[in-house]
């Protein structure tokens, strides 16, 4: 290792303890409705896979790197409306307050997993040249509505409501370390203005609200072209709370100007003639708590992107601009089981297909996946969690192993990964833990 490169090492090494050393000056009380509240949170693991390549890519997803990563170190701000319901998670049971009520949230993070907004964290000078960033997730303000059966809103930059990984692997950390295919298809996070409302049915057909959104497309602060992108969903809660159902739609044009595909990513396409581009994303979402201990849910996403007619540069990996219309598609299945107070297991199930290579850094081709893990919590607030996955990919490509971009270096069309991750949260952060 060079000299400047053993530097970069304890620059980061020094940046990691300082932000661990002021996080653990909070003292941090649970969050409540009505209550302003500041948190910390800190996810770091070990991944590895079973090749000599160092490159964890496409199964890693945020994660690009064997070895040790800090996934994020966190501060959360948060002050949450009394309501009953909350956009993008939808309606909850109880009574309707009737008085209107506002709130915010701001989140500062420090860590690999870097769902940048492009306009903003991709132009902090501090991120200039490094792997490990600065970053500002979540910032957005927030009212409730006495209308109706009770209205919610959100306004800024906040994680996308399409989706069953919403966001996220980002708020909260997910059941999985690894990601599913579904996710690196979808939109992370948007900039603009969303709402939900209570709709007024009968109480004997369960609970149900809908929402709709005008943003600034995929992950941007400025939109790519002149037209806006709308969200919509349809949620729907059984009585007892227990069976979930959600519908979620983002629909715009997404064309990239020419010569200018930062903001577009993973899906590039342009015209010559400045023709636009309709993309549009669905999910479909189920899940249903057996009784205390298990739970499953499915999910089903289908996306479909239009082509332009420029070409990529040979600078490019094969397919980066999108030339032909584009589908892809795919469903997932995940089990969970609380074996004990503080145990608990989980598996994922995954079937994926992108029919022409939509993916800036995936082939075309047919992706298999299979994830088990065994998670732990010695205390309330820190889970560990040991993790297996398995993925298998037909098609003409080769996206594991390699050299990121995969669809342009990799050299494997199966691969095994293995991950160690932690934790550390206040209880309260959770939602839930055994």
């Amino acid at each position: 290792m060079s000299s400047t490169a053993g530097g970069g090492v304890t620059r980061k090494k020094r940046r990691l303890w300082v932000v661990l050393a002021g996080l653990s000056l909070f003292t941090v009380d649970a969050v409540s409705e009505g209550t302003v509240t500041l948190r910390p949170r800190v996810q770091a693991g070990l991944i590895a896979n079973d090749s000599a390549s160092q490159n964890v890519f496409p199964s890693g997803f945020l994660t690009f790197d064997e070895g040790f990563n800090l996934n994020r170190a966190e501060l959360l701000l948060e002050k949450v409306p009394r309501a009953n319901l909350k956009p993008r998670i939808g309606p909850f049971p109880g009574p309707k307050p009737e008085s209107a009520d506002w709130g915010f949230e701001v989140n500062l993070r420090y860590g690999t997993d870097a769902a940048i907004t492009f306009g903003l964290d991709d132009d902090l000078p501090i991120n200039d040249g490094e792997d490990t960033l600065w970053l500002l997730p979540q910032w957005f303000a927030s009212a409730y509505l006495p209308w109706g059966e009770g209205v919610a809103i959100i306004a800024g930059s906040f994680f996308t409501p399409v989706g069953h990984e919403i966001g996220a692997p980002v708020d909260p950390p997910t059941a999985f370390y690894t990601h599913s295919y579904a996710f690196a298809y979808q939109p992370v996070k948007h900039v603009g203005v969303y709402a939900s409302a209570r709709l007024p049915l009968a109480p004997g057909s369960g609970l149900w609200s809908a929402g709709a959104g005008v943003v600034q497309g995929w992950n941007n602060l400025e939109d790519n072209n002149d037209d806006k992108t709308l969200l919509f969903d349809l949620r729907w809660r059984s009585r007892d709370f227990r069976s979930w159902l959600d519908i979620e739609n983002v629909i715009g044009n997404e064309q990239s100007e020419n010569g200018v595909t930062e903001q577009t990513r993973p899906f590039n396409a342009a015209s010559s003639s400045g023709a636009r581009l309709l993309r549009n994303f669905h999910a479909i979402t189920l899940s249903h708590r057996l009784d205390g201990d298990r739970r499953w849910t499915v999910n089903a996403v289908y996306g479909h992107q239009e082509g332009g007619d420029i070409v990529a540069d040979s600078n490019n990996p094969p397919g980066f601009l999108i030339t032909e219309d584009s589908a892809w598609y795919g469903a997932s299945a995940n089990f969970h089981h609380r074996l004990g107070p503080r145990l608990e297991a989980a598996l994922r199930l995954e079937w994926f297909r992108d029919e022409k290579g939509a993916h800036a850094l995936l082939p075309e081709g047919i992706y298999r996946g299979a994830t088990a893990n065994l998670a732990w919590w010695p205390a309330p607030s820190l889970r560990l969690r040991a993790e297996l996955r398995r993925d298998d990919y037909s098609g003409p490509g080769k996206p594991f192993g390699g050299e990121v971009p995969t669809v342009f270096f990799g050299d494997r069309d199966d691969q095994w990964v293995f991950s160690l991750d932690m934790t550390w949260s206040p209880a309260s952060a959770w939602g839930r833990h055994p």
